[in-house]
């Protein structure tokens, strides 16, 4: 588990957290520390996915499950009430100084930065973004995304999805780590078919909620 911040909590904008996120990647890729990458992505409406990652010992277990094979990135709850801060204070400025604001308040929402970074819009929220860097660069990416609005089983959840990419990537031989496009299609098989299953289950539990809703009438 990686925390995107700096020792001040200073990252002034989405570019400076981008290169901060990409020279990461290419530090620990090259310490092997890590094969591949995945963000935890989340809104500001998604308050369980906080709560998880500000639990000691979800966020140990969740620690201890990425190893050296999987950096996951996530952004805590502090740096994002700095962000907020410091947006709020230049508002007031602009107001007490009778200037007009040119640019708006800072959105450093992890769902803004993951959407920033692959170039994508309307990420599922809250999810988990897995991917692969070259030269700076996103090279490849999969999304899995977290259904479970409760805190103990979103964390099950993404206990499960996290370990689901370890797993896939714990098959990799050293002699292999250079080969990025083949360890992508690793996590990208392993989690795409964890959503199959995933989605299979919740469309088999809707048949029987409405076959048990026609059940009743018919009695």
């Amino acid at each position: 588990m990686h925390q995107i911040q700096n020792n001040q909590g200073q990252f002034s904008g989405i570019n400076e957290l981008t290169e901060y996120i990409m020279e990461t990647c290419a530090n620990h890729f090259k310490e092997k520390r890590a094969l591949a990458f995945a963000l935890i992505v989340y809104d500001f409406e998604d308050p369980q996915v906080m709560e998880i990652l500000q639990n000691q010992k979800y966020f140990d277990a969740l620690d201890y499950i990425s190893g050296n094979k999987l950096t996951v990135f996530y952004i805590h709850s502090q740096y994002l009430d700095y962000q907020s801060k410091v947006a709020t204070e230049s508002n007031l400025m602009h107001i007490e100084l009778g200037v007009q604001k040119i640019n708006g308040p800072v959105n450093a929402s992890p769902k803004f930065i993951a959407e920033n970074l692959i170039n994508k819009k309307n990420l599922p929220s809250p999810s988990v973004l897995f991917f692969t860097v070259s030269e700076n660069v996103i090279t490849n990416f999969t999304i899995a995304q977290l259904r479970h609005q409760e805190v103990e089983k979103g964390f099950i959840e993404l206990k499960v999805i996290i370990k689901k990419g370890v797993e896939s990537l714990s098959k990799v031989q050293e002699d292999y780590h250079e080969n990025k496009p083949e360890i992508f299609n690793l996590i990208k098989d392993s989690i795409e078919a964890s959503e199959f299953w995933k989605n299979g289950a919740i469309g088999f539990n809707k048949l029987m909620k409405i076959k048990s809703f026609l059940t009743f009438w018919k009695i």
